[in-house]
């Protein structure tokens, strides 16, 4: 349901402005076979900018056949392709197409999580090279890597958002903003624009956010480096994003969140979560539904229960929530906190094998204060210049 000009821009975005792909690079492309008209035009693409393409597409039902049968070595192999890979390419586009978004759900978390602390190493890697890319700094040792994740519009997309697929695949087409006639070119405006409020953050260095629904948290930002996220590592986007400064007084956060959005992770959903913070830590959960697979992966490891993210939604084509947290966490009118693992980029180095983005709605009513001055009044930045159009 999306024409050749959709597809062509799509493509356009991802490898000449996510991953700016030049002459000689090596490009893995990661996907599934429901993504295959986006999947062609990206390869296209990748060989009109000199790049030298690596595919995998690898269907869901090999994913649940490993689960059913793997043994316990297996869980724990660490596969050295995926090493070398995270070593030698200079790029890496993810095309997700899930076609059963519960097919993993009969597995037990304990089983999941093993087979992915099996791959830690180039994980850890992957995020490191990453992090050289916004700051090579970081570690002048290492080539930077440039990556980018997207979503090809499925039925079971659709079905999880409540949509039909014609409707979805329009959502979609407007929260990319491939509805204009030069994306690539209103995602680089929205970038300056998200690094004018990236500079307003770090010239402080506390932040209060408080919200009908019974957030009243303050996180110290203190040192902490923000970020503009405008369709470069996700896409579609519109984020600004840091992490909290782990070594303040009160360990980065302190007192209660509550995220009013749906939060799915590993199909698993969150509704109405109600967090404590204590000297940086999560010290009280309670949830409407998923409580128990929401303490399960706070439990999972030391850093699971600490912050590693803390960002604000600024993608105006986005509001309301599908279930996928590519398109939710960017919703404009919210922020968002991810527990575990943290952006080295951003001077947040908790380490953990969870990364779970929780969203809170920030409507009427709503209240976020940089060092006790108005930064965001009812979802709206009363300090900046007008955000870019978006179309809608």
């Amino acid at each position: 349901m999306l024409n050749p000009i959709y597809l062509d821009r799509w493509a356009d975005v991802l490898v000449r402005h996510a991953t700016d792909v030049k002459v000689g690079d090596i490009v893995r492309i990661s996907s599934q076979p429901d993504a295959n008209p986006l999947l062609e035009a990206v390869y296209r693409k990748v060989l009109q900018a000199g790049g030298n393409p690596i595919v995998s597409c690898r269907p869901e039902f090999l994913t649940e056949a490993f689960y059913e049968t793997a043994q316990a070595h297996q869980l724990d192999w660490t596969n050295p392709f995926t090493q070398l890979e995270t070593e030698l390419v200079d790029a890496t586009i993810n095309i997700a197409a899930s076609t059963n978004l519960r097919s993993l759900d009969k597995f037990p978390t304990a089983v999941t999580q093993r087979a992915a602390r099996a791959q830690g190493k180039s994980r850890e890697l992957f995020y490191q090279r990453a992090a050289v890319a916004d700051d090579p700094s970081i570690d002048p040792t290492l080539k930077p890597l440039l990556w980018t994740t997207t979503l090809f519009p499925t039925n079971a997309y659709a079905q999880d958002a409540g949509m039909s697929l014609a409707d979805y695949c329009a959502f979609v087409i407007r929260a990319c903003q491939l509805n204009q006639e030069d994306p690539v070119a209103f995602w680089r405006n929205l970038d300056l624009w998200q690094n004018q409020l990236a500079e307003q953050l770090m010239a402080g260095s506390e932040l209060h956010f408080f919200t009908p629904e019974g957030t009243d948290l303050i996180v110290n930002i203190s040192g902490s480096r923000w970020l503009s996220s405008p369709g470069r590592k996700n896409f579609p986007d519109g984020e600004v994003y840091s992490g909290p400064n782990l070594h303040a007084q009160n360990g980065g956060a302190h007192g209660v969140v509550f995220f009013d959005k749906r939060c799915v992770y590993q199909g698993h959903s969150v509704r109405n979560a109600r967090i404590t913070m204590e000297n940086g830590r999560a010290t009280a959960v309670a949830a409407e539904e998923g409580e128990d697979f929401l303490i399960a992966m706070l439990d999972q490891d030391d850093g699971a229960r600490r912050i590693g993210e803390v960002a604000f939604g600024t993608n105006r084509a986005i509001s309301q929530p599908t279930g996928q947290i590519l398109y939710d966490e960017k919703m404009g009118g919210s922020f968002h906190l991810a527990f575990g693992a943290g952006y080295p980029e951003t001077g947040n180095t908790n380490k953990s094998a969870l990364h779970w983005d929780l969203i809170a709605s920030l409507g009427l009513g709503s209240r976020v204060t940089l060092d006790g001055k108005d930064l965001c009044i009812d979802g709206q930045f009363v300090t900046m210049p007008p955000e870019v159009p978006w179309l809608i």
